[in-house]
């Protein structure tokens, strides 16, 4: 029976480095490995190829990173900010009293916590306070009176003969408005019709004037002739 053969022996660099090297290709495919499959191309030692691919994705994160927060106003606030409050996103403060399933002790907050919960919760304080105040006008109005639901039973008929009402006024708002429409038309064509009747007025006018003229110039020379 032969023996079992040996297994072959790795250097554990070269080991780790084709771990990466296959981490990069199941993640970014296989171009990344084209210089190292490259048998022709002088490869550079194991360290400085792993550390030069390390640097270079490391660069690349860092202007994908920057690339989206220059567009992004929200992220630019969250990173000018980030050191204000860094003890809020550490893995203590999802613990602390903020963060419990319990009602929060204020008493015990700290001055950063407690004006953080409040910048929080403003905009929800803020539509509560608005809530209260149309409730109130509600109820001062009658609008919320508990065990009244029966009332509107004794008026559907004043609203059904509001509303036979309405359909009378609509029907008579029509009429009314048809017959303005048609009397402004006749005032338009009464205008229109003054306008011309005054153009040929004045016409006329002008044309007795200048034979006028005429005359009183021909009855001055025959005068001058006369004499």
């Amino acid at each position: 029976m032969p023996a079992p053969p040996k297994p072959a022996v790795v250097d554990p660099v070269l080991s780790l480095q084709l771990r990466i090297r296959w981490l990069e290709a199941l993640v970014l495919g296989s171009k990344q490995l084209k210089d190292v499959s490259n048998p022709n191309l002088k490869s550079p030692p194991a360290s400085q190829s792993l550390d030069s691919t390390l640097w270079r994705r490391a660069e690349d994160i860092q202007s994908t990173l920057s690339v989206a927060t220059e567009s992004n106003e929200e992220c630019q606030k969250f990173i000018t900010d980030y050191n204000k409050y860094a003890h809020l996103l550490s893995p203590a403060a999802a613990t602390s009293a903020t963060g419990s399933t319990e009602a929060p002790t204020y008493d015990s907050l700290s001055s950063p916590e407690l004006e953080t919960l409040v910048l929080e919760l403003e905009p929800d304080i803020r539509a509560a306070d608005r809530d209260l105040k149309e409730i109130d006008e509600l109820d001062a109005r009658g609008v919320t009176a508990a065990g009244k639901l029966q009332d509107h039973e004794a008026l559907k008929d004043r609203l059904r003969l509001l509303c036979e009402a309405q359909a009378e006024d609509l029907v008579l708002y029509d009429s009314l408005e048809a017959r303005l429409s048609a009397i402004l038309q006749n005032y338009v064509s009464h205008i229109t019709r003054l306008s011309e009747l005054f153009v040929t007025w004045n016409d006329i006018v002008t044309e007795a004037e200048e034979r006028i003229d005429v005359l009183e110039r021909q009855k001055r020379e025959e005068a001058m002739v006369t004499f």
